[in-house]
Formats: C-alpha cells, structure tokens, sequence
C-alpha cells in the first residue's frame, strides 16, 4: 500500500492498464455454441465450419490440396508442391472453398502458385497475421463478437442484418492504398487494424452472423472485378450482403445501403453458383 500512495501516477496507469486488458482481452463472455474442439475441422473458437464445400463440392485431388493448405496454414508453413494430372482439378476452386469454409482461419491471405507443364504446382499462402498478435487477439476478436452478440440479442433478424451492415461501416475502411496485401484478406484485419478489403469484410460478417444466429455464406465471385461478399438467409430466402458497400461508401450517400439491396446486386456473378441456395430478385420485405 505504501509503494502505490507514493507513486500515484504509476498507480493510475497501472488501474488503467488493467481496466483496458481485461475490457479488451480478458472478461468472462459466453462462447460460441456451434464450436465443437474436438472436431477435426476446428481452427479456433470464433467460427464452427461444417467445410460444405469440401465435404460436397470438391473431387480426391482438390480435397488433398485443400486439406495441405488448412494443415500448412495453421502452423504459417502454408506451402506445397503437388503434382495434379486430373484435369478436373482446379486449385483456384480449392482457394475458394477454403475461403468459405474457413473464415476463421485469420493466417490465410492472398495465395500465389506457378506450374509448369508436367502439372507440378508449387502453391504458397502469403501469411496474413503475425503468430503471436494472432494468438493474442483472437480473445479481443471474441469479445467483439460477443459484444455484438449482446447488442443484437433482442434484434428482429431484419435488425440483426441491418445492424451488421451498419456495424462494419462504423468500423472499418475499405483499403484502397494497400488492396491487394494478404493481409486484407483476412477479417483479423476487420477486427484489429479496422480496414480491409472485400474477403475481408465477407469473411468478418460470417463470423459475426454464426454467432448471432443469422444462416449465411461466404461467396467469391465478380461485379467490377473480382469480388467477395455474403449471402444471408432472411424468412426463408437468400438475398446478397455486401458489407463492402459499406465501408467504401459516405454513410450521407444515397448508395450506402446498396450492399443491403438485392435489386442493386442482381449483376453480382457467382464463380460456383452450385455451391448455393437459389438467391431471390427482389429486395428484403
């Protein structure tokens, strides 16, 4: 007691601290029910995945691609030399699937691969986040979450959407000087350093509305260039959601909920329509 009454500006920095740390990193929050760790498609606590794609999409060969990604991915070693003498195999297809199945797994940014004319490819995921910050902020991450999920609770599923939407315009920029970086691929960008691009911001909103009971998808596909956005599920249909809209358009503009409006979507173009529900025409009612 004496040391802390003689040094009272250590004392307010240290009470600060602590309150910072524990409102950030450390206070007791209720964990995503669909999170099962003993499952063998469990990356981490922000997201449960079923891999849907994997699972129904994907043939012998794109499945062990796959499956060495994730692997290499998770202990930032994401690279591989495959040789791929079906011609139905498709790796961009692969990176899509991970893409979707896995928006949780925050170390998978952008991937380059070469091949020659044998069909060796050599594919290598550029890491997205430092280990360790990883590490760190996935507690802050959940408790983001865990937040939203608070103030959600009581939301119609309309709200819930909206709230979302609105939420990552709020809370992140679109980064128009660093696009194409791997770490804009990842909704640990989203959450922490709060800018991204489109994967990102796709990816984050997936996380979120698994968490606060919202069915939804992630989907790569193309508008102007190639793009990556949501699909929610909304009294029994499927619309678009693009919070990228959002975060790269003036909350005064009359655009700003064009990510909200399925009539303003409807040139958006799916790479891999299969992979989901037919998607309505009309704007949400």
């Amino acid at each position: 007691m004496t040391f802390f009454k003689s040094n009272k500006i250590l004392t307010i920095v240290l009470l600060i601290l602590s309150f910072y740390l524990y409102n950030t990193y450390f206070f007791l929050i209720e964990k995503n029910p669909y999170v099962d760790k003993k499952s063998s498609t469990y990356i981490n606590d922000l997201y449960a995945s079923d891999e849907r794609i994997y699972n129904n999409f994907l043939n012998t060969t794109e499945k062990k691609i796959y499956r060495e990604l994730v692997k290499g991915t998770k202990i930032y070693n994401g690279k591989i030399n495959i040789q791929i003498t079906d011609e139905e195999t498709s790796v961009e297809k692969v990176l899509d699937a991970i893409k979707v199945d896995h928006p949780e797994l925050l170390n998978f940014g952008s991937v380059t691969y070469s091949w020659d004319n044998d069909g060796n490819y050599k594919i290598k995921v550029n890491n997205a986040t430092i280990i360790l910050l990883e590490q760190i902020n996935i507690s802050r991450i959940e408790r983001i979450v865990y937040r939203i999920k608070e103030e959600t609770k009581n939301m119609s599923d309309y709200e819930k959407i909206k709230y979302v939407y609105e939420w990552m315009g709020e809370n992140s920029d679109y980064d128009r000087s660093f696009t194409y970086m791997a770490k804009n691929q990842s909704a640990y960008n989203v959450f922490i350093n709060k800018n991204a691009v489109c994967a990102g911001f796709a990816k984050a909103s997936q996380m979120i509305f698994q968490n606060i009971g919202i069915e939804s998808y992630g989907v790569s596909g193309n508008t102007t260039g190639p793009h990556m956005w949501n699909i929610i599920k909304y009294k029994g249909k499927y619309y678009f959601f693009d919070s990228t809209v959002a975060t790269s358009v003036p909350r005064t503009s009359k655009r700003y909920y064009n990510g909200l409006k399925q009539t303003t979507m409807d040139d958006y173009k799916m790479d891999n329509p299969e992979w989901y529900p037919e998607i309505e025409t009309t704007d949400m009612k």
